[in-house]
């Protein structure tokens, strides 16, 4: 056992709430005091321990909040983590729960998920604890929409030939709880439209009546095994906005199967009220055998053979309930010969030297799971796309978090615990000294790397290696702006490769020089203190809470911080309870994200109290905390955020208003260096010279980079001044999201005309704006263009396109009278099929579609062909 697991393990066998110093554990261990302060300040920082006071610091475990069922479902089911979060979101929502759609295959648990979220909702107080979950099947009623109609809504006395008698239907028996539709794909079209009103309004009328007088509050959760897309009517799904998906059991991994068959031979000993003795052999088999109906074939399963061993016990007079190989069936025993997970069953299942394994009746039994995924960068990157593209993040934002992934995973690589011994044990000898010795070939010096950084290289190099055997690809998304931000590290990587080729027998690809190379970079500067700190504070026991806790989860990281305002806290006291926490950060840049009432008005009276910049935004959304967090990571000011958060609460202000002034901005083009202001000053005459800058609109500054204090200083009353089209650096500037061009590009014919065009567009549309926004006669023209304008930059950018300044002037033109047109007409918002030729045309209708939500208006076929025109031809026959 290393000195950190040793200083942890003392810590947990004291007796609970108990705080002790580092001091009183170096006596106690006979340890130097030096080092298990390192470590425990290390432990701190994985959420291991807490610390409190001063001279002496004391440390201690952390409150463990009591678990509940949803809690302990997700420990779990590790892979479902993710849809939880989605459901719990979903009845957390404010100020009413949001309708769910389930989708996956036959037998994965939907059913039970609807159980599970039923629960959660009661433990919360969204519902009453005798509020019920009443469950419908659609395929009974799938070709009768009449008796549907009845079944759900109710029927009237006379409604027809038969109905002699007023009933009630299922909305009504939900009333206040949950009504689960399952297998909803079943449902003709017109059925699904039956259910239309109810879902936008809480309105119905019974089978017979014909006024909608009747009102109920319940939360909707259908299921389907098909694919939404195509099974369910789009504006039925539209009407649902959560959406979850929950895996087939192949796709769950082998650690949660276990965990599985752990559970049900858990039920089924209690149920038995017998001890079940299961061999190892049969274990691996239920492991590893086909099981086409998913978890509800293996559960069952699982029964039979319990079945199957009471019945002989019984015969055979026997207390103890054994299960062996030779009682399975063909199909079970065909996973035990099964050559496709053997290496991986069988190291799974190794820790277990018995031939049996025995589940208790009156405990819960508990396997060991490897705790390896966190250290694999790797399935760090596929769980987080993945995550991203459920959530529905566009490519560069997806692009963004995952780099942030890739950061925060190299930054914690010098605090983590494992010791030496035990990653041995884990990767083994050869790949051990691998690592060694390529971080020893590269060590700038003989200090260079701590055994942190050894340990975390070789299980790198472990999951690498499995990675490569089984054929799967390395990719790194940060690979270009390694290569380009520390080149020498990569060179230095790139050189010394040939250690792990050679010695592990493998061809490395330049995505994972790029990894290596970050191994290399030293992690030495903290900028959490200068990032944007995001509190989420609203009403409620836990809504804050649970907001926060799916942003962090979503994108990786621990920086929103909730504060929950129950209806009995004055919020006085709410007010004192954030200004202590903010007086403790070194954060001097705060948003506060909060719902309504007197929690707005906090921002100007922690400012007071505080001397830190304080914002508020009210009307908060899952959404508008998951673009804050974003973006503060990021590096984005808080004026930026603040900014771009308004514009998602306060989209009737934003684009209907019908008064605005609008305010002459300047627009500019920075120079920067790090060798002389000198420097900066040449390439600013050089770009003066080429460059129209039509009368001095545009403005170029320069200024040397000599303090990084400074330069955002300097770029914050910038941007409080204008917008910064580009820059021209001898370095990037990751806080600008501009396009930058390096000194060499900046004697490039291409880079200059590239810059030019950005100029001719800016000015362009600022004379367009002017003088079209008169003729706008629906809404705010100024506005409207500004937007237009903005969307066609944004879509520029995602659909990687260079579309010249007079296609784009012609754009927003265009636009902004098809629009008003739209507006002016007043047509109903409708659906309209629209035909694509290419997967980027499908893409540029996807951002269209935001256009259309915020104005409410629909693009014909006709108006979307007009856009194709601009957008990919650029030019046009008249």
């Amino acid at each position: 056992m290393g000195r950190s697991d040793r200083i942890y393990t003392y810590i947990k066998n004291l007796p609970a709430g108990t705080a002790v110093s580092a001091q009183e554990i170096a006596s106690h261990l006979q340890l130097d005091r030096a080092n298990v302060s390192s470590d425990l300040n290390a432990l701190v920082k994985q959420d291991l321990l807490t610390k409190e006071g001063s001279r002496p610091v004391r440390f201690s475990l952390p409150n463990q909040p009591k678990q509940n069922d949803v809690d302990t479902f997700t420990q779990k089911n590790p892979s479902l983590k993710n849809s939880i979060e989605q459901a719990k979101a979903a009845v957390l929502y404010p100020p009413q729960r949001m309708h769910i759609l389930l989708s996956g295959q036959t037998g994965v648990g939907k059913s039970m998920f609807a159980e599970i979220i039923y629960r959660f909702s009661q433990e919360e107080g969204r519902i009453a604890g005798n509020a019920k979950l009443v469950t419908f099947n659609c395929a009974d009623y799938a070709n009768n929409p009449q008796l549907i109609l009845g079944q759900l809504f109710g029927v009237r006395e006379g409604a027809y030939t038969g109905a002699v008698a007023s009933r009630s239907g299922l909305i009504e028996e939900a009333d206040g709880g949950i009504l689960f539709l399952d297998e909803i794909h079943r449902l003709s079209p017109e059925a699904q439209e039956m259910l239309f009103t109810f879902i936008d309004k809480k309105v119905f009328h019974a089978l017979g009546e014909t006024s909608f007088d009747r009102t109920a509050d319940v939360q909707l959760i259908c299921a389907t095994t098909e694919d939404i897309n195509s099974a369910l009517l789009q504006t039925f799904t539209r009407r649902i906005p959560m959406k979850i998906h929950l895996p087939a059991l192949d796709e769950r991994g082998l650690n949660e199967r276990l965990n599985l068959i752990s559970g049900f031979f858990d039920d089924e000993a209690h149920n038995l009220n017998r001890n079940i003795k299961v061999s190892m052999n049969s274990l691996r088999s239920l492991l590893s055998y086909k099981c086409p109906s998913n978890i509800g074939q293996l559960k069952t399963d699982v029964q039979l053979l319990c079945a199957q061993g009471y019945a002989r016990s019984l015969s055979e007079k026997q207390t103890a309930l054994t299960i062996t190989s030779y009682d399975l069936p063909d199909t079970i025993k065909e996973g035990l010969y099964s050559s496709e997970k053997r290496s991986d069953l069988w190291k799974l299942t190794s820790a277990y030297p018995s031939r049996f394994i025995e589940f208790q009746k009156d405990r819960e039994n508990q396997f060991p799971f490897s705790e390896n995924d966190t250290h694999d960068i790797y399935q760090l990157i596929d769980h987080k796309i993945t995550d991203m593209e459920k959530i529905g993040l566009n490519a560069q934002a997806t692009k963004e978090v995952v780099d942030m992934t890739i950061q925060d995973f190299f930054q914690t690589i010098g605090t983590a615990a494992a010791s030496n011994e035990s990653v041995v044990n884990l990767v083994g000898n050869e790949i051990f000294s691998t690592a060694k010795r390529f971080l020893a070939a590269t060590a700038m010096h003989s200090d260079s790397y701590s055994e942190s950084l050894l340990s975390g290289l070789a299980i790198h190099l472990h999951n690498l290696l499995s990675r490569v055997k089984n054929g799967q690809r390395i990719i790194n998304p940060k690979l270009e702006e390694i290569q380009h931000q520390h080149q020498l590290y990569y060179e230095l990587a790139e050189k010394n490769k040939g250690i792990i080729e050679e010695e592990l027998a493998i061809q490395l690809p330049d995505d994972e020089i790029g990894f290596l190379t970050l191994f290399l970079v030293p992690q030495i500067i903290d900028e959490e203190a200068t990032k944007v700190k995001v509190l989420v504070v609203t009403h409620g026991e836990a809504t804050a809470s649970s907001m926060a806790d799916l942003v962090n989860e979503l994108l990786g990281n621990r920086t929103v911080v909730a504060f929950n305002m129950p209806l009995t806290c004055k919020p006085k006291s709410m007010l004192m309870e954030i200004e202590a926490y903010l007086k403790q950060i070194q954060n001097s840049n705060i948003l506060i994200l909060s719902d309504m009432g007197s929690l707005t008005n906090f921002a100007a009276e922690l400012q007071r109290s505080t001397e830190k910049q304080v914002k508020c935004v009210d009307l908060v959304s899952t959404l508008h905390v998951l673009e804050a967090s974003r973006k503060a990571q990021l590096g984005y000011t808080l004026e930026e955020i603040f900014l771009d958060i308004r514009k998602i609460t306060h989209i009737d202000e934003q684009f209907k208003t019908s008064h605005t002034i609008a305010t002459q901005k300047k627009s500019f083009i920075l120079t920067a260096c790090t060798t002389g202001s000198g420097s900066a000053r040449l390439l600013k005459e050089l770009l003066n010279k080429q460059l129209n800058l039509y009368d001095d609109y545009i403005e170029i500054r320069s200024f040397q980079m000599t303090d990084e204090v400074m330069l955002e200083k300097e770029l914050s009353n910038m941007k409080k001044q204008g917008d910064i089209l580009c820059y021209v650096s001898t370095f990037n500037i990751p806080t600008l999201r501009c396009p930058y061009f390096n000194v060499s590009q900046a004697f490039s014919t291409t880079s200059l005309e590239r810059i030019q065009q950005l100029i001719d567009f800016d000015y362009t549309s600022t004379l367009a704006i002017q003088n079209v926004a008169p003729m706008i006669q629906t809404l705010d023209g100024t506005i409207l263009l500004e937007n237009i304008k903005n969307w066609i930059v944004s879509v520029e950018r995602q659909l990687t396109l260079e579309i010249t300044s007079e296609i784009k002037i012609g754009l927003m033109c265009h636009l902004a009278s098809v629009i008003d047109n739209l507006k002016l007409e007043g047509t109903p918002l409708a659906e309209q099929t629209i035909s694509f030729e290419t997967a980027q045309e499908q893409s540029l209708y996807t951002e269209l579609r935001s256009l259309e939500m915020i104005y409410g208006i629909t693009f014909s076929q006709e108006n979307f062909e007009h856009i194709l025109a601009y957008v990919f031809k650029q030019k046009f026959s008249l």
